[in-house]
């Protein structure tokens, strides 16, 4: 049997505290046994994601949650490296996009639609939000298919999560 981490890792690449604090606050109140690791800027979180990807005795994070628009470096950017790493072709990722921004990325990168995301903006967003990051998470963790209808690793949004409904 293969060995499985104790605990699901979240990586959310965020430039706002406060959103941060919500989906950390979220994860708590569902009883959501993860570690979340906030990342403040595009910068940073390239950094992070480059040097994961030469490590490879350290494992990719569970699941990664990516705001569009990020200083320096973008969600955008940070996309196309994430998919472009053979390292972390198994994790669920997923952007909060624009209709636009989707329709310009789903042009240029090999993206699920699964994948594209509205942020929330009531409480109830938030925690609909943890319980979709930590299922997708969770399926990564113990390598189960994270949908019964395709081989994406995304667990597939639902309601107002969904960019495209």
């Amino acid at each position: 049997m293969a060995n499985i981490p104790p605990k699901s890792t979240i990586i959310y690449v965020e430039d706002n505290h406060g959103d941060a604090l919500l989906l950390a606050e979220a994860l708590t109140e569902r009883n959501h046994d993860a570690s979340l690791v906030i990342i403040e800027n595009g910068a940073k979180a390239l950094h992070y994601f480059e040097v994961k990807a030469k490590v490879k005795d350290v494992p990719p994070p569970h699941c990664i949650l990516l705001d569009t628009h990020l200083p320096i470096v973008t969600g955008l950017q940070l996309i196309d490296f994430i998919r472009g790493a053979e390292t972390f072709k198994d994790t669920p990722v997923y952007i909060f996009a624009s209709e636009e921004e989707y329709t310009k990325l789903k042009k240029t990168t090999v993206i699920s639609s699964e994948s594209f995301l509205v942020k929330p903006d009531v409480w109830e967003g938030y925690l609909a939000l943890s319980d979709l990051l930590m299922k997708s998470a969770e399926a990564n963790r113990k390598d189960l298919k994270a949908s019964p209808t395709d081989d994406k690793p995304e667990v597939h949004a639902e309601g107002e999560l969904r960019l495209h409904q």
